[in-house]
């Protein structure tokens, strides 16, 4: 399978995640992912698509970016939010705001827990600031065939 990119644009909305979650969940079992595995690929987009709703993206117009790249054995996704819609206000995760993130999260609130999500359930994550003011969120899903004994 060569490597596939799909590109798709949503309003900032908690509206538009389920059907995006809905169509990765499909894509992730096409490629042969298992069931297990595909609720955490979900688990993990929702996690991430909502951060970037929620914390950085300016209003609903503005949206946030998906960029799907599959191929045989890899699903990569990556989400870019606008941050403030002004690229000159830099609205992005610092090392320290990240910190005091990872610092402040507790099994007793609802808040803090995505990104730990997303880094215990990925395989790769990765968090960058963008040309755009806002933040690029990727996360990799590798996917593992069985190996084929010879005998």
């Amino acid at each position: 399978m060569a490597k596939t990119d799909i590109q798709l644009k949503i309003p900032s909305a908690d509206f538009y995640i389920e059907p995006v979650r809905a169509f990765i969940g499909n894509l992730a079992q096409s490629l042969g992912f298992p069931r297990k595995r595909v609720a955490d690929i979900q688990l993990v987009l929702d996690e991430v698509c909502s951060n970037a709703v929620h914390h950085g993206s300016a209003n609903d117009a503005v949206g946030i970016k998906l960029r799907i790249a599959v191929d045989a054995h890899t699903l990569e996704i990556l989400v870019r939010d606008t941050g403030s819609g002004n690229a000159r206000q830099k609205n992005w995760l610092t090392r320290e705001r990240l910190l005091e993130i990872e610092t402040n999260r507790s099994p007793s609130s609802e808040r803090g827990h995505g990104i730990f999500i997303a880094k215990s359930l990925a395989d790769t994550h990765e968090m960058q600031p963008n040309e755009a003011g806002g933040t690029d969120v990727r996360v990799v899903f590798h996917l593992l065939k069985p190996n084929t004994v010879e005998v």
